[in-house]
């Protein structure tokens, strides 16, 4: 093992390290969960015509960005590793930006009108019912 070897080693603990991973990997995994389950429950949503949970899951998601950034900052601030430094400061960039995208999708879900509140027409199509099968005779 080289000196420059043991150095990267005792840059960062095993909690450290994970600590690490969590602010650089934290906050998109929280995006992409925040997005899943916005997008998977809109039938639900207009269903009960309460979009509460997706916002509900929106916040979580922003709190575990934001929390990703905070942790990633302080291990900014703690190690003089330059690796460690720059993979640190990646984290709080990613919080920084995925918690803005998490924060807009919650904004939109308040400003733009649900499924409920839309003006429906009789061409609207129906995505809780489906249309029945017209059948056509080939003579």
């Amino acid at each position: 093992m080289s000196l420059r070897d043991s150095s990267e080693a005792s840059a960062v603990g095993p909690r450290g390290s994970v600590g690490l991973w969590f602010a650089v990997l934290g906050p998109p995994t929280a995006w992409f969960a925040s997005l899943v389950v916005g997008y998977f429950a809109v039938h639900e949503v207009c269903r009960v015509h309460s979009p509460l949970a997706p916002r509900v899951v929106s916040l979580v998601a922003l709190s575990v960005a934001v929390a990703a950034g905070l942790g990633g900052r302080g291990i900014w601030v703690a190690t003089h590793h330059e690796r460690t430094r720059f993979m640190a400061q990646i984290g709080v960039l990613g919080s920084v930006v995925f918690s803005l995208i998490i924060l807009l999708q919650v904004v939109a879900t308040i400003l733009i009108p649900g499924c409920h509140e839309r003006p429906r027409t009789p061409q609207s199509p129906d995505v809780l019912r489906p249309r029945p099968v017209e059948s056509r005779s080939l003579t």
